[in-house]
């Protein structure tokens, strides 16, 4: 079985959305997937690309195969990273604070 880590194309027509999923390769585009490790939309400016890349690493190391598309939001991740480093640091921060958040919801 070839593992593969590719985009699930999603959204509506003219709006599209994708999911980055891992998946056997010879299942459809759209079917069933193993492990879902992020999400991509074109559509606001500048785009908006989420990738846990702990779980992508993971995958990869066992095996998974990125597909030419993954690779390039991939290494666009990684540039956005090194030109803005407190991008990282922030979304750390404001995980904390919805933890913060919901902790202090269950208490009352």
């Amino acid at each position: 079985m070839g593992v593969a880590i590719r985009l699930q194309k999603a959204g509506n027509r003219n709006r599209p959305f994708y999911r980055v999923v891992v998946t056997d390769s010879r299942k459809p585009r759209d079917g069933a997937f193993l492990d879902r490790v992020g999400h991509y939309n074109p559509i606001p400016d500048p785009d908006e690309i989420v990738l846990d890349r702990g779980l992508i690493d993971e995958w990869i190391t066992k095996g998974a195969k990125p597909t030419d598309a993954v690779r390039a939001l991939i290494k666009r991740v990684d540039r956005r990273a090194k030109a803005d480093p407190t991008a990282e640091t922030a979304a750390a921060a404001k995980e904390t604070a919805d933890k913060a958040v919901a902790e202090t919801e269950e208490g009352k």
